[in-house]
C-alpha cells in the first residue's frame, strides 16, 4: 500500500500544515466488534509538537477522495505520532 501511503501523505501534509508529516502507514483492519476499518498512522513534527484541534478533528472528512478506494464501511481510524514514538508503537 506503498502508493495509497504517499497519496495520504499528500492530502494530510496539506491539511494539517504547517506541521510537517513525516511519514503515514495504513493497514486495513477490524475493529472490536469486527467491523471493517483503516489504520492511518500519521508520524509529524510541529512546533511544540502540538497540532491545530480543529485541523485533526477534521482531517477524516478531508481524506475522503482518496478514501473513496475503500468501502464505503471502512472507517478511518488517525493516530498521530512524533517521531520518537514510532519505536514504542504497536503495529
Amino acid at each position: 500500500m506503498q502508493k495509497f501511503d504517499d497519496i495520504l501523505k499528500q492530502h494530510i501534509q496539506e491539511h494539517l500544515a504547517p506541521a510537517r508529516i513525516v511519514d503515514v502507514k495504513s493497514e486495513e483492519a477490524e475493529d472490536y466488534y469486527g467491523d471493517p476499518i483503516l489504520r492511518i498512522r500519521v508520524v509529524y513534527e510541529a512546533e511544540n509538537n502540538r497540532l491545530d484541534p480543529e485541523k485533526v478533528v477534521s482531517l477524516a472528512r478531508h481524506l475522503y477522495e482518496p478514501l473513496k478506494a475503500y468501502p464505503p464501511d471502512c472507517y478511518p481510524v488517525i493516530s498521530y505520532m512524533i517521531p520518537e514514538e514510532v519505536e514504542y508503537a504497536t503495529e
